[in-house]
Formats: structure tokens, C-alpha cells, sequence
């Protein structure tokens, strides 16, 4: 498929990269970048071709919009007119499909999506919602196209984005925030802030492939690491008597109500 970026920041230049990792031609992918360095960086890791302003007519079979939600508005209302065969993949927060549909002419073929900073290593999570009508084809292209960073999770309300967007989109915030203390814990028993760090960071990574890849779930998972009376379940003790799992359910939710406000107010603006 060819496809042409409009944006080429962070994660249109991951989602590049793994879709030429997963044996796309570079010659098929075209990117609309009016930053100068970026473009350079495009054209120089990835030797794809990019435009300074956009092209006068959409040849490509799939559109990414990937610039910043406050720009999208004024992007795609200077897009030539698309024809309904050409898929457009939206990762810019937010926005929801119905009003891009309206700045784009009515145009309906349309998935969103949100994918999360991992992408960046190729290991994200894309939660995708495809607008009534979008075919299977389109939907299934819409899904290799993030499944070149990562998995991908269909929702079929639009709504539960705002739940991907506070689940996996911050999460990866929630878990760094995790590391830095554990770091700091470690550090305050008197290890070195190297050895402190390369020992969260692995554990970290180990027990997210150990729940990912093994048969157990991670609450099983955690049973076996606590023996009765060891030292692990003197932590767990402490994590349960400051409200871990509600503190965290607490602050999910608010990440979702905010992401859900924050599109109400681009939807308005």
C-alpha cells in the first residue's frame, strides 16, 4: 500500500521505521513535514520522501494524520478533496471521527487511533476504532499498519478510547513514576544509583514478559512470589494499607474523565 504521513514527529517516524522492518518500500512512503530537521532525519533514517507543503492531490491509498491535535483542524481542511477508497488512520489524541469526517467533506473512511510512547521501540499498544461502514479490508490495514510498533486492541464504541487513552496511552507514566520510586527505595538501602537502576529496570522488564508470555495471570503471578510471612508480603502489606488498588483505579478514572474533556474541547474549538 502506499501511504503519506501528514506530520513527521516522533511517532510517525516509529510507525515508518517498523512498517520498513516489516518489508514496506520506503518509495511507497511519502511524508508531509514543514520542519525542515525533521524532514532531513525522515529522508535520512529511513530514506522516504518528504514535502514542505502538501501535495495537490492525495495519490496514496492510506492517509496518517499525525500532527498535533490542535493542528489537525487546520491541516485536513486544506487537504484536496479524498476519494472514499483512501483510508485514513488518525493517532492524533482526541479528535474524534465524526468531527474529522466533517472537515474532511463527509469523507467516512476513517479509523483512529491511540497508539502509546513504546511504539517508539516497537513494543506499543494501539487501541483502533473504525467509523460505521469502514470494511474489514480497510479495518485489517488500519491494524497491520500500528501492529508495526506493537499489538493493537479494537474497541467498538468510540468512548472506550477515552479508557485506552487513560489505560494504555498514560500508562507507561504510571509505570515510570513506579520505577523512579523503587529506584529511590533502593538507593536509600544504600545501593549505587546505577545498580539501583539497571535492577528496576530489568525487574520491571522480566515481570512484564514473565505476565505477558507465561500462563499465570499477574495476580497469580504475584501469589507465588509472596511466601507467608516473607518478605515480600511485609511490602505487599504496605502497598494494601495505603489503598494501592483504589488509589490506582482513582487515578485511571480521572485520566479518563480528562481525556474525555479534552476532547469535548477540541470537538468545540
Amino acid at each position: 500500500m502506499s501511504i503519506l504521513f501528514v506530520g513527521g514527529g516522533n511517532m510517525a517516524s516509529a510507525l515508518i521505521g517498523g512498517l520498513i522492518a516489516h518489508g514496506q518500500s520506503p518509495e511507497d512512503i511519502r511524508v508531509v513535514e514543514i520542519q525542515p530537521e525533521a524532514a532531513g532525519r525522515l529522508r535520512k533514517d529511513w530514506g522516504v520522501q518528504t514535502y514542505d507543503s502538501m501535495p495537490p492531490a492525495i495519490e496514496a491509498s492510506t492517509l496518517v494524520l499525525a500532527v498535533k491535535p490542535q493542528q489537525l483542524r487546520k491541516v485536513v481542511t486544506e487537504l484536496p478533496p479524498l476519494s472514499a477508497e483512501v483510508r485514513v488512520i488518525s493517532v492524533a489524541a482526541g479528535i474524534r471521527t465524526d468531527s474529522l469526517s466533517r472537515w474532511l467533506r463527509g469523507h467516512a473512511n476513517i479509523v483512529r487511533a491511540m497508539p502509546n510512547t513504546p511504539a517508539l521501540v516497537r513494543q506499543g499498544v494501539a487501541g483502533l476504532y473504525a467509523m460505521t461502514g469502514v470494511s474489514e479490508e480497510d479495518r485489517l490495514h488500519a491494524q497491520s499498519l500500528l501492529r508495526a510498533v506493537g499489538s493493537v486492541v479494537w474497541v467498538e464504541k468510540e468512548s472506550d478510547l477515552d479508557a485506552v487513552t487513560a489505560v494504555s496511552g498514560s500508562g507507561p507514566a504510571y509505570i515510570f513514576r513506579f520505577m523512579e520510586a523503587l529506584i529511590k527505595a533502593a538507593v536509600s538501602l544504600g545501593l549505587d544509583e546505577a545498580s539501583a537502576r539497571q535492577l528496576v529496570l530489568d525487574t520491571v522488564l522480566g515481570a512484564a514478559r514473565l505476565a505477558k508470555e507465561g500462563p499465570d495471570s499477574p495476580e497469580t503471578l504475584r501469589r507465588k512470589v509472596t511466601s507467608p510471612g516473607g518478605t515480600t508480603e511485609a511490602a505487599i502489606a504496605v502497598f494494601e494499607g495505603a489503598g494501592l488498588e483504589p488509589i490506582v483505579i482513582e487515578a485511571v478514572q480521572a485520566a479518563s474523565r480528562r481525556s474525555c474533556e479534552l476532547g469535548d474541547k477540541l470537538d468545540r474549538e
